[in-house]
């Protein structure tokens, strides 16, 4: 069965996406958007089966690295298969310059001027419903391993000792800071102080810290690579909004 939606111009962009329910306390699953709109965005992937009217939290990565775009989304629809779901995802905003602002930066990411995104027209466009089946997989072999390298890159681990504590292993990919001289973690840790607790480079050209952390809390952070850009840590345990619009990483111990 067919139903007709009446959707925004779609774009074509090709970025790896991150997201899982929002308020849950589960790892995070990746996708890829291959098309956005001013409205909402698609997200295809093989290891999570999307509910409709669900919201999630979703990371968008620039396909330069650097950059990380932090939204939230409602689930409209969703087509599934045997090994693979796909499903579209409408932007959630209160405040329509935040609305902009992403949307400037996912143009950007796919080399396309921001007016055409904001300035497009309604058309009508037919959609798979919810229930019926793909025939065709949705992720090419290409696809699945980009996902898979990406899961590899970045991210922490826990480690607990004797002493009532946990040490968690932090660590930015090369990819993720790019030719940074210097990265800072940022966080309830340490008082959000900008200067107080320096990374370490690894070989790789990435960098690295491992802290001890009191167990049973939950620690709010971020990335500061030389002082001026901020980065998520794809791997978080959650994302929690702040009040600056964007999204903090949290970590529970």
């Amino acid at each position: 069965m067919l139903e007709n939606k009446r959707k925004f111009e779609r774009f074509d962009l090709s970025v790896i996406t991150q997201f899982k329910p929002i308020n849950e306390v589960t790892r995070h699953s990746l996708g890829l958007t291959k098309n956005f709109s001013r409205e909402g965005l698609s997200i295809e992937t093989r290891d999570f089966n999307f509910t409709p009217d669900k919201y999630l939290n979703l990371e968008i990565k620039s396909p330069n690295g650097g950059t990380v775009v932090s939204l939230i989304g409602d689930v409209m629809w969703k087509r599934q298969g045997d090994n693979t779901s796909i499903a579209g995802v409408k932007l959630v905003y209160d405040d329509e310059n935040l609305h902009n602002e992403a949307l400037e930066k996912l143009s950007s990411y796919g080399n396309i001027p921001v007016e055409d995104v904001l300035n497009s027209k309604e058309v009508h466009d037919e959609i798979e419903a919810e229930t019926a089946e793909m025939t065709e997989p949705v992720l090419s072999a290409e696809e699945i391993d980009m996902l898979s390298d990406e899961n590899m890159g970045t991210g922490f681990l826990k480690e607990y000792i004797e002493d009532n504590a946990c040490k968690v292993t932090f660590r930015l990919s090369e990819e993720a800071v790019k030719d940074a001289e210097n990265v800072m973690i940022v966080g309830d840790f340490n008082d959000w102080d900008i200067n107080a607790t320096p990374m370490e480079r690894l070989e790789d050209g990435g960098f690295q810290i491992i802290l001890k952390l009191t167990p049973g809390r939950e620690y709010k952070f971020r990335y500061l690579i030389d002082g001026d850009r901020w980065e998520n840590d794809w791997h978080a345990d959650m994302y929690i909004p702040n009040s600056f619009g964007w999204h903090d990483s949290l970590v529970i111990v």
